[in-house]
C-alpha cells in the first residue's frame, strides 16, 4: 500500500505542509504492517523514528504499568507514538496495526525549513515555476545539511543570493581562488577541466564549489551555463560558519586513545601521498591520498566511522567533506602528527 498526500494530512504536524514538502516526505516515509503483540518500542530509549499509527491499536505502557489505549483515528492518534525522547512509555501493537514512520532528524529538517518562510530575502513576488524549490530540496536530503542545526536554517536562506546567468556564461575558472558555494537552481550546467574535457553536467538542484572554499584553495574545475538559469549562492565565510563548522567532528589527540574505544568500527585515514608517511604517521593509519579518495568512496562501508587524520593539513578537511557528502560518519583527529611513530613505510 503507498503513502498518499491525504494520509500523512491525518497526522500532526504533516497537516500543516504544503504539498512540496508532503511530496518530500512521501519519499522518506514509511508504511509498515506489524503483527498483534509486538513491541514497537520501549520506555527509556532514544528514538531515531517517529511512529504514526494508521490502522489498528496500540497500548502505550508507562512507568506504574498503566495502559492507555490509542485507536487510529482518533484525536490522540493524529500525533506520533512517543513525543518525547527519551520515551517515557512502551508502546505495544494491540491488534494488527500499521504504523506510519519517518526518520525524526528528517522530520526535524522539513519542518524547520518549512517554518524559515517560503523565499529568501529579497525574492517576494517572484514567481515560482513547479521546480522553484528543487534546489533546497536537494539540499535538504543532502548528508552534508543533514548536519546543520535548525537554528541555522533561517541565515541560510537569507544569506543565500540570487544570480541569474545566461547560455554560455562562466560560473567559475580553474585557478580562480574559491569565493562561494553554488546551487543551480534552473537551467543546465557543464563541468570541465583545463583542456576543455567535459566530466559532468549539472542540473536542477546540483550543488558544487565547496572543496575550494573547505580547502582555502583555487578552483579545479571549470562551470559554464549550458542554459539560462539561476544560481543560488553562499559566500565563503558563511558556508564555513554555516554548513561546513556544524558537519565536523573532532577529536584532539591527547584524546585518540580514550575514544577509540568508543567509535566502534572505524577507519583512520592518511590522506596525504605514500612518500609522505615515511616520515611519521598514526600507528593503524589507512593510507588513501586525496587525489584517489573520491575513486574509493564507492568501496567504503558505511558500517564504519570514518577518522581523517589532519597531519595532511587542509586536504584533510577536503576528505572529510567528501566523506561527509556521501553520508558517511566522521570525525577530524586533530594535531595528529603529536601521534606519529617512528615507522618508515
Amino acid at each position: 500500500m503507498s503513502i498518499q498526500r491525504d494520509t500523512l494530512r491525518a497526522f500532526t504536524p504533516f497537516d500543516t505542509l504544503s504539498d512540496e514538502y508532503l511530496d518530500k516526505v512521501l519519499e522518506k516515509a514509511q508504511l509498515d504492517p506489524v503483527a498483534r503483540g509486538t513491541l514497537i518500542f520501549k520506555r527509556g530509549k532514544t528514538l531515531e523514528t517517529q511512529y504514526y499509527l494508521v490502522s489498528g491499536q496500540v497500548d502505550l505502557i508507562d512507568a506504574q504499568f498503566e495502559r492507555q489505549s490509542l485507536e487510529a483515528g482518533s484525536d490522540l492518534a493524529r500525533y506520533p507514538l512517543a513525543d518525547h525522547s527519551p520515551t517515557q512509555v512502551s508502546a505495544v501493537a494491540k491488534s494488527d496495526v500499521e504504523l506510519l514512520s519517518l526518520e525524526s532528524d528528517f522530520l526535524d529538517l522539513v519542518m524547520a525549513w518549512s517554518q524559515s518562510g517560503d523565499h529568501p530575502e529579497g525574492s517576494e513576488g517572484r514567481e515560482e515555476d513547479d521546480n522553484g524549490h528543487d534546489w533546497m530540496s536537494s539540499l535538504l536530503e543532502s548528508p552534508l545539511f543533514t548536519r546543520v542545526p535548525p537554528s541555522h536554517i533561517q541565515q541560510l536562506f537569507v544569506r543565500f543570493e540570487e544570480v541569474d546567468l545566461e547560455q554560455g556564461d562562466w560560473v567559475l575558472r580553474e585557478g580562480e581562488p574559491g569565493d562561494y558555494f553554488y546551487v543551480l537552481e534552473s537551467g543546465q550546467a557543464q563541468v570541465s577541466d583545463k583542456t576543455g574535457r567535459p566530466l559532468a553536467q549539472l542540473g536542477a538542484g546540483d550543488y558544487f564549489g565547496e572543496e575550494a572554499l573547505v580547502g582555502d584553495t583555487t578552483r579545479n574545475a571549470n562551470v559554464q551555463m549550458l542554459a539560462p538559469g539561476r544560481l543560488m549562492r553562499l559566500g565563503k565565510d558563511d558556508f564555513i560558519a554555516l554548513l561546513q563548522a556544524p558537519a565536523l567532528q573532532l577529536i584532539p589527540a591527547d584524546q585518540w586513545s580514550g575514544n577509540k574505544a568508543q567509535l566502534g568500527e572505524y577507519q583512520l585515514l592518511d590522506v596525504r601521498l605514500p612518500v609522505e608517511r615515511r616520515f611519521g604517521r598514526v600507528e593503524g593509519s589507512r593510507n588513501i591520498p586525496l587525489g584517489q579518495l573520491r575513486q574509493k568512496l564507492p568501496d567504503l562501508t558505511r558500517e564504519s566511522t570514518y577518522v581523517v587524520a589532519d597531519d595532511a593539513g587542509r586536504r584533510s578537511y577536503v576528505a572529510a567533506q567528501l566523506l561527509i557528502q556521501v553520508g558517511l560518519d566522521v570525525f577530524i583527529l586533530e594535531e595528529a602528527s603529536r601521534l606519529h611513530g617512528q615507522t618508515a613505510g
